[in-house]
């Protein structure tokens, strides 16, 4: 990930003649947040302003590219975004994502356009993050994304890491040219431009950092558990597969089946062999401090016989 340090003086002239007075000086600040990819179908891509005023992105193009360097697909906003607030997002994703995360993308993302194992991400030339198997853009194509992050895992997000003291104010020093180093495997929690920034506390704090949730807020301070994905409420699978986050990225998780206790798991848990008939499966999240979930996510479905 790289800023371009130099640009033209036609350039910055031209953008001192088309956008409002803050424009010129904090746009090219704006940074690529999170990155999601979580299936070929349900991905996204978040932006995240330095300051107020960086909503003047109508007519700007998001990149994203495969592990060799070629572009795998190419996002234009058709128009600039309302809510120029400081520290404010912008979310491209997928319509499967926005169906998943419940949400309203700012604008759309081709699907397929990231690969879990190996990519990167490039807004306007001036903000890259490269992670898995990449190692590095070549030749006329976009600044260096630095050595990339890890591989996102399945399920998990690439984050832009924040300091110092977990503030999670985005600063320019923020940004060490290193996507290994600015940025980490965490839960997704997409957020939409539409959404007020609430950056205040550090994770276990009892408040999600980036100021949004899938599915909602918790309140009580302790973490909240979002089932992701699940069967059909009927079945003809005997071991079926779930999926789920948290509001809170240090989360450890529990799982119950029917009537049985509350142990460990990991996402995605798959049941033991179930009988024909109705099941109810119960998953908690647990944050470091050792706060549960005290509304358990639940789903209940039935499993029936092949036909």
């Amino acid at each position: 990930m790289r800023r371009l340090g130099l640009l033209s003086a036609a350039l910055v002239s031209l953008l001192a003649l088309t956008w409002p007075a803050t424009a010129p000086a904090t746009f090219h600040e704006m940074s690529i947040r999170e990155v999601y990819a979580g299936s070929p179908e349900s991905q996204y891509v978040e932006l995240q302003m330095w300051a107020a005023g960086q909503n003047l992105v109508g007519g700007h193009v998001l990149k994203t590219y495969n592990a060799a360097g070629g572009v795998s697909g190419t996002s234009t906003f058709a128009s600039d975004v309302p809510n120029g607030a400081n520290q404010s997002t912008i979310l491209l994703a997928t319509p499967a994502a926005e169906a998943e995360f419940g949400i309203t993308a700012d604008t759309g993302l081709a699907p397929n356009s990231l690969d879990p194992t190996g990519g990167a991400v490039c807004w306007e030339n001036l903000d890259c993050v490269s992670w898995g198997s990449f190692a590095g853009f070549t030749g006329p194509a976009p600044s260096p994304a630095g050595p990339p992050a890890a591989a996102i895992p399945a399920d998990m997000a690439l984050r832009r890491t924040i300091s110092p003291g977990c503030a999670t104010l985005l600063e320019p020093t923020d940004d060490h040219d290193n996507s290994a180093v600015d940025f980490a495997v965490v839960f997704p929690a997409p957020r939409p431009n539409s959404v007020t920034p609430t950056e205040r506390r550090c994770p276990g704090s009892g408040e999600s950092p980036f100021g949004v949730v899938p599915g909602g807020t918790n309140k009580t301070g302790a973490p909240q558990t979002v089932l992701r994905r699940k069967p059909g409420r009927k079945t003809r699978d005997r071991t079926p597969t779930f999926r789920f986050t948290s509001s809170e990225s240090d989360s450890s998780f529990q799982c119950k089946v029917d009537g049985k206790s509350f142990r460990s798991c990991r996402s995605p848990f798959t049941t033991k062999p179930l009988r024909l008939g109705p099941h109810t499966f119960k998953v908690r999240a647990r944050d470091d401090s050792g706060k549960l979930d005290p509304s358990p996510a639940s789903y209940s479905f039935k499993v029936i016989a092949k036909t």
